[in-house]
């Protein structure tokens, strides 16, 4: 039951898909990631960040004072897909 724990809300990231992931073979953060998506989602791991941290201790030897060095790019601000499609035509039209 505890596997089915929402790790990353954005992306839909369950502890059993980090879990999986570690098990594969993943041994950075970094790779973490790549494979699951978590913290990658549009809140950049700004809700997920300290959760995905805390899942990974127990199964990694990846400290929670190493991953404060990964980078998490925040967006400026979301932007849906109509408003990007309009970004380049022009409005008089």
């Amino acid at each position: 039951m505890i596997k089915t724990v929402i790790i990353c809300r954005c992306e839909e990231v369950l502890l059993r898909d980090i879990i999986t992931s570690i098990e594969n073979g993943a041994e950075t953060l970094k790779a973490i990631k790549m494979e699951t998506r978590a913290g990658m989602g549009i809140c950049q791991g700004r809700t997920c960040r300290v959760l995905l941290e805390q899942a990974i201790a127990p199964y990694t030897d990846i400290t929670i004072q190493e991953t404060n060095n990964i980078m998490y790019k925040n967006p400026v601000r979301p932007i849906s897909l109509a408003n990007l499609s309009r970004s380049g035509k022009d409005s008089s039209q």
